[in-house]
């Protein structure tokens, strides 16, 4: 059963992986813009992962999707949110 956290920008959901590495996957709608809109918010979670992935222990899976305020988000607001869920999460 995955846990689910809700920021400002982004829902995290995140459970133990079968895999001893940590996986990301970012599920955007159609709901959230055109395809231009999606790819940006898809890009900038992933980046901010990258940069963060240090605080996660391995063997996690993370799901991010967008809130509705997650189209006029900058890379750091993501950023800090993601990084924020990852430091309070006592599983990760």
């Amino acid at each position: 059963m995955p846990t689910r956290l809700v920021g400002h920008h982004i829902i995290i959901e995140y459970r133990q992986s079968r895999y001893p590495q940590s996986r990301l996957g970012v599920t955007v709608s159609r709901h959230h813009g055109n395809a231009v809109r999606r790819n940006r918010f898809k890009r900038i979670v992933k980046e901010a992962y990258r940069l963060s992935r240090h605080l996660l222990k391995d063997g996690i899976d993370i799901i991010v999707k967008p809130r509705q305020l997650a189209h006029v988000a900058k890379m750091q607001d993501i950023s800090q949110e993601l990084i924020l869920f990852l430091a309070s999460t006592p599983h990760v």
